[in-house]
């Protein structure tokens, strides 16, 4: 199952101008499965953005409300004039895209 099919909200944001942050919400049944993926990990992120782990700030998990938040270092600045998505609303593709194993 992948990740789109899994959540009942994905979206991504700026989080800083070097930062960018996805938020996961899931119905209660699917946040378990998605929360023993190994996709919503520090190395799951990393290889679904094709990135080092290093860059990934975290994955956070929020019990009460079934979601999880997920920050990446950006691959370019916000503030780069050539940067195609400068809100960052748009980065959360591939992680969505992803399998969640």
């Amino acid at each position: 199952m992948r990740l789109y099919d899994a959540a009942a909200i994905i979206r991504s944001k700026n989080a800083g101008p070097f930062t960018v942050t996805v938020d996961l919400f899931f119905d209660p049944e699917r946040y378990e499965v998605a929360k023993a993926s190994t996709l919503l990990t520090p190395a799951g992120v990393a290889a679904a953005y094709g990135v080092d782990e290093s860059r990934v700030k975290g994955v956070w998990w929020d019990d009460r409300i079934h979601a999880a938040k997920v920050s990446v270092a950006r691959w370019s600045s916000s503030t780069d004039p050539y940067c195609a998505d400068l809100f960052g609303a748009h980065l959360h593709g591939p992680l969505a895209a992803a399998e969640l194993v």
